[in-house]
Formats: C-alpha cells, structure tokens, sequence
C-alpha cells in the first residue's frame, strides 16, 4: 500500500501531543488576541472574465507559495486555488491538523471558505464559491475542518500580481485570532501507548484516523467552552457520532464511512460549541464586547 513519511507525524499524533503535555506550554505565536494588520484586499464585482491573485508565505512557513483563479459571476466569486511546499500542520502543534482558506473583509469580518488538505508532495487544491464580491485571502493551520474564527497560525496571505484584474483595496483588516492556548489539550496515557505503537498506515486510512483527531478536537474544545451544559443535546449528538465512526474503524470497515461519521460529529459539536456560546455567560460577555461575527 502506498505510504508517506507525512502520515507516520498523523498515526503518531497522539504521542506527539502527550510529550507535549509533559513540557512547558508553548509560547503564543502571537500574544494578543486581536491582532491588526495591513492586507490587500480585491474588489472583484462583475467581471466578465477571471483574474488571478497570488499567495506567499508568511514568517510561519517562508517558502510557502499558491495562486487562484477568481472569477465574478452574477451572484457568486468562484475561486479555484492552489498551494505548494505546505508542510504538515503539526509543526505547529499536535493539535493541528489541518488548514482553512478563509476570506477577510474590509471591515474585518471572517468567512470560512473551506479545508485545505494536503498531498505526499506538499501540495492542495481548492476550488469553492462565495458570496462576498471585496475580500483578502489568508490560510491558517486549525484543530478541525468546521472552526468560525482562525487561529493565529497564519501561514500564508493573498499577494496582488502584475495581472491581477479589480479594484484593489488596501485595509487595515483587524480580525479576531483564537491564541494557541485556547486549542491545546492533552491525551491521557492510554491514548499515548496506542498512538505510539501504531504502524505506518495507507493513505486512505491516514485521512479516516486524521477525520477522527478532528472530530476529538472539536469535541474536547467544545466541552471546554461549555457545550456539554448548555447544549448537551447537540454535544451528546456529536459524542455518539464519534463513538459510531470509532467502532466502524475498529471493525475495519470502509475508511469513507468513517470519514463521513467524524466529520459529521465535527460538524455537530461547533453547532454545539455556538450554540454553547449564546447561553453560557463569560462566552455571551465576550460576545458582547466584540459583536462581530
């Protein structure tokens, strides 16, 4: 079976976070949690042909490079993305494990355009639609796929290129970051011990054990946040969602059906982690503090 050096820092990614709990905690990569900076935004409207827009590395990841094609159609901006040298996620954090494309406004409002998975030679692909017509594009490294606000793991920005087409905007778009500290966790010694005796595995299963460690991410921050209090119904939804896709691999059954679980208890437990957020009340005062969405 096809195997990669990338998926041994997957399958090994429980250990990986229990050495971490044992260390000191890891210094934010940045320390404020509101973090103001200068990018171009574009302006795309109603063009009758696509114009092409460049990404480049930041300090984070420095030879990290893409390029999209943006078109404007009556009602939606299609945006066809593509992304090279982008090393694991985990670099960052064992709770990394994956990246989101994410369009910014001029007044700082946060869109997630979707998961940005990547292949044995560093490289992703993107196509999605938006309805926003003026944005900037920045990727970030994330627990899960279904996270609404990005992390401060920035690792690349949308760069103007010489035939970049529409009218170009330059913002400062001061948008909300979730500091690292509020995604790490730790794995009991059990998880540990199994993590680490785990074999490289196939492609295929590398994607439905990564589906799963997102799935547990969403779950454990959602917990954190209150989510098993005040929304229990959703949350004990999303836990019984993940404990199906866990058996189903267990029996080895098809790795999409598994993927489909856990991502579908991802998806269920930031349902509850928002809605979580409306009712609990230190999560409703900082809401207050900051009404942006």
């Amino acid at each position: 079976m096809k195997t990669t050096t990338a998926l041994a820092a997957i399958v090994f990614l429980g250990g990986t976070a229990g050495a971490l709990a044992q260390q000191a905690p890891p210094a934010p990569i940045y320390r404020v949690t509101v973090e103001q900076r200068t990018i171009q935004a574009v302006n795309y409207g109603h063009r009758t042909a696509p114009t092409k827009i460049g990404f480049q590395g930041t300090v984070l990841m420095p030879k990290a490079a893409g390029e999209a094609v943006v078109h404007s159609r009556r009602g939606a901006v299609s945006i066809d993305a593509r992304f090279e040298h982008l090393e694991e996620p985990v670099r960052f954090g064992a709770q990394y494990l994956t990246y989101v494309l994410w369009a910014v406004t001029p007044d700082g409002r946060v869109t997630n355009l979707g998961e940005v998975v990547t292949d044995a030679h560093e490289k992703a692909h993107l196509a999605v639609t938006t309805q926003l017509q003026a944005f900037a594009l920045i990727l970030t490294a994330e627990p899960y796929y279904a996270v609404t606000r990005p992390s401060d793991v920035v690792v690349m920005q949308n760069q103007i290129l010489p035939d970049t087409t529409g009218r170009i905007e330059t913002v400062n778009a001061k948008y909300e970051l979730m500091p690292r500290t509020d995604y790490t966790y730790h794995v009991n010694q059990a998880d540990e011990i199994a993590a680490a005796s785990r074999r490289k595995v196939s492609v295929e299963e590398a994607n439905a054990i990564t589906a799963l460690y997102q799935a547990q991410n969403a779950l454990q921050i959602a917990k954190s946040k209150g989510a098993d209090r005040y929304a229990p119904d959703v949350f004990q939804k999303a836990q019984n969602l993940l404990t199906q896709a866990q058996a189903y691999r267990d029996r080895k059954s098809n790795a999409r059906q598994v993927i489909t679980l856990a991502r579908e208890a991802t998806q269920t437990a930031q349902d509850a982690l928002m809605i979580a957020g409306r009712h609990n009340p230190e999560e409703v005062a900082k809401n207050a503090a900051d009404p942006r969405p």
